[in-house]
């Protein structure tokens, strides 16, 4: 059965439908901003990891040269 909406009715539903549509796109832009962020950070990460790498080596490198 179809229920028939005035306009008042349809007019009301349809800015919340464009209310709930703006939250999304907020929604939606935030949470690129944030995997954005995530990525750099995660790059930053594994460039530490690499310089940390490489202390290693050197350390282990100017030990074994101790030794000798």
């Amino acid at each position: 059965m179809k229920v028939h909406k005035n306009t008042d009715e349809l007019h009301k539903e349809i800015s919340k439908l464009k209310d709930t549509l703006d939250g999304y796109k907020q929604l939606v832009e935030t949470q690129h901003r944030e995997i954005f962020e995530l990525r750099k950070i995660a790059s930053e990460v594994e460039s530490y990891r690499n310089l940390l790498h490489g202390y290693r080596c050197v350390i282990s490198d100017l030990s074994y040269k101790l030794r000798k």
